[in-house]
């Protein structure tokens, strides 16, 4: 697992039923796992690369995949959840020399990627990997007679990802199928899903919330609707065969626009903190919906959920939920508990975290405390036991000696009618050592905007210069790009415009 068993006993109860549709394919269940099994038996009959970083199983291949979300990917993706074989989880969006830096560190067995990525197939070549472009014929001509897929063990892995973006070297880690095998029993729970919860997720298929959401599908025997590339009028003709939605804030919010969609009974969002504009927009656009909003990592998997009903909520609006089930919470500095209400990082005991990175994250990201686990994120426990986020470990901000989590003040901001999104900053000053700068998107005016922070914040947390946005500059995961942001500030980039003079 953490698939096989569901695939085989779909395939052969219902094999006509619909598994995935994407970009105008439509795959049955019979017609994904025979397909699977095809792939599985041409992997096998590959050569296997030395590999002493990461031990496959016996007969498991190494795949690496940079195909976006091309109607091939959902039947590669799932042959790695249902087969020994390990995928290698490329982000086509990464630059060329970074693919070249992941390839050279953990040479695939194949990759499988489209013709246009020449840079990406010359790498490959140089290093002597088949590289396989699935948009020609040559996909078709690999594929071997179907091949029964042996029982797979629980802690052998199936998928290498990466958490970083395109601007430093990727943090590698293994994620191992009973990991994920726990999550789906988890969540099957969480998110109230059944075989009818046929889900369209319009993010991209190399992300994790994406990915999950295909292997949650497959699993329960619905069916994954997908894009090649997000599109409203094509999403509002995948949603009208869904009942469920799993998409990041911003693709959420790019969702909520024309008519109300009634169908729709159940939303799932992470990657970013649901603010209280958004909730009510999607309330209105799909007023028969609860909002599952969830808070995790890719090296933790789920921390906790706040489940949004149609009249409220499982928790504060302003927190992100309480501990997710299988999953025990615990604030700690140096090693000890804190107590209720004050500031520590987030750790995590269950049994959904990796075991530790392949490669990266030395002095930063994920770590364990004995049987706890952390990515460095601080919060706070609320007197209802919900958690609060306030950052991340080295991103307090130290301004005239009092300590603020840029994360409490972006909270405040979005609680603010008016205010669509907030990113805070701290800037380095010649005598408060560091000030704080919010970069905000909507129309509430100043004197509301200040009057409305001042109820909520001290006054040592207040923004000391404010700057209006029109259009948010995003990753390619459907963030924040908090980067490109920050240059801006530095840059002074007209697209700022400041609202404080």
């Amino acid at each position: 697992m953490p698939l096989r068993h569901a695939l085989d006993h779909h395939a052969r109860q219902r094999p006509d039923a619909l598994a995935v549709a994407l970009s105008g394919t439509r795959l049955s269940y019979g017609t994904l796992y025979n397909r699977i099994k095809r792939l599985h038996a041409a992997l096998c009959a590959l050569p296997q690369q030395a590999r002493p970083d990461l031990p496959l199983p016996d007969g498991a291949r190494n795949f690496a995949l940079s195909i976006g979300n091309h109607p091939e990917a959902p039947t590669l993706l799932a042959t790695a959840l249902a087969t020994p074989h390990v995928v290698t989880l490329l982000d086509p969006q990464w630059p060329d020399r970074l693919h070249q830096r992941v390839l050279a560190k953990l040479p695939p067995d194949v990759l499988f990627c489209l013709s246009s990525q020449t840079g990406l197939i010359d790498t490959a070549a140089r290093l002597g990997i088949p590289a396989i472009a699935v948009d020609t014929a040559a996909f078709a001509a690999f594929l071997q007679a179907p091949q029964d897929i042996p029982f797979t063990n629980p802690r052998d892995i199936f998928m290498v990802g990466f958490t970083s973006g395109t601007t430093s070297e990727p943090k590698a880690f293994a994620r191992a199928r009973h990991s994920w095998r726990a999550s789906l029993d988890a969540s099957r729970l969480a998110f109230a899903l059944t075989e009818h919860s046929n889900t369209f997720a319009p993010g991209p298929l190399s992300h994790g919330i994406t990915l999950y959401a295909l292997a949650e599908t497959l699993d329960l025997g619905a069916s994954f609707h997908a894009l090649p590339k997000f599109d409203l009028s094509a999403a509002h003709k995948a949603m009208a065969e869904t009942r469920r939605i799993v998409a990041v804030p911003s693709l959420l919010g790019a969702l909520c626009r024309d008519a109300p969609q009634q169908q729709i009974v159940e939303i799932t969002t992470a990657g970013a903190k649901l603010d209280p504009a958004l909730l009510t927009k999607a309330r209105q656009h799909f007023p028969r919906a609860r909002v599952h909003e969830y808070y995790g990592a890719s090296e933790l998997g789920f921390v906790s959920l706040n489940t949004h009903g149609l009249q409220s909520s499982s928790a504060p609006p302003y927190s992100v939920g309480r501990p997710f089930p299988h999953v025990e919470l615990s604030l700690r500095q140096n090693g000890e508990e804190v107590p209720q209400g004050t500031p520590g990082t987030i750790f995590v005991r269950g049994d959904l975290a990796i075991d530790g990175y392949l490669w990266g994250g030395r002095t930063s990201g994920f770590r364990r405390e004995g049987p706890w686990a952390t990515v460095g994120d601080v919060g706070k426990l609320n007197s209802d036991g919900s958690l609060s986020l306030l950052g991340r470990e080295g991103g307090m901000v130290i301004t005239a000696g009092h300590n603020v989590y840029p994360q409490e003040i972006e909270t405040a901001l979005a609680d603010i009618p008016g205010i669509d999104a907030a990113v805070v900053f701290g800037l380095a000053h010649p005598s408060r050592g560091q000030e704080l700068i919010a970069i905000i998107q909507g129309d509430a005016a100043l004197d509301e905007l200040k009057s409305q922070l001042s109820i909520r914040l001290p006054r040592y947390k207040l923004p000391r210069h404010i700057y209006r946005l029109s259009e948010w500059p995003l990753t390619s995961s459907g963030k924040p790009d908090r980067g490109r942001l920050m240059s801006w500030l530095h840059e002074k980039d007209p697209r700022l415009v400041s609202a404080t003079g």
